[in-house]
């Protein structure tokens, strides 16, 4: 099954078309991509899709960072917490902000001398977090931390 991702014609939002189901997502930025490197972030409405466009994983306006086929699959519990943005630090560590850079949730990766960093979506569905090319974080074994 295909995810399609399409503009709402009315609505300053998206579409996620889910074979024969639709659901809506209030967002008002979209920007998916299939990583986040060190240095890059994401805001409210912005996702990561998996390569095979089966998994997509959502920044919610409501501040929760969600992993979706169907239904949701994982989540950072984050939804009413004020996160305003979910960035990939040069240290490793994914930390959600708020509008006063004050760290509402995080992957507690911090990792010093790192050349790379990336967040990725898998074709499984499981944010990965891979430094210098290894595992370090999976959505699978750890929830991260608030």
């Amino acid at each position: 099954m295909k995810l399609d991702i399409v503009p709402h014609p009315t609505f300053p939002g998206n579409l996620l078309s889910v074979g024969r189901d639709t659901i809506i997502l209030l967002c008002c930025r979209t920007m998916s991509i299939n990583v986040l490197e060190k240095g890059s972030e994401l805001k409210r409405g912005d996702s990561v899709l998996s390569k095979n466009s089966q998994w997509i994983a959502l920044f919610q306006q409501d501040g929760n960072f969600v992993v979706y086929r169907t239904e949701p699959m994982w989540a950072s519990d984050t939804f009413g917490m004020d996160p305003t943005r979910l960035c990939m630090q040069g240290d490793c560590n994914l930390v959600m902000y708020n509008d006063e850079d004050k760290p509402r949730w995080h992957t507690n990766t911090s990792k010093g001398g790192c050349k790379t960093c990336v967040l990725s979506l898998t074709d499984e569905g499981q944010l990965v977090l891979k430094k210098d090319g290894q595992e370090i974080w999976n959505s699978d074994h750890d929830h991260g931390m608030k």
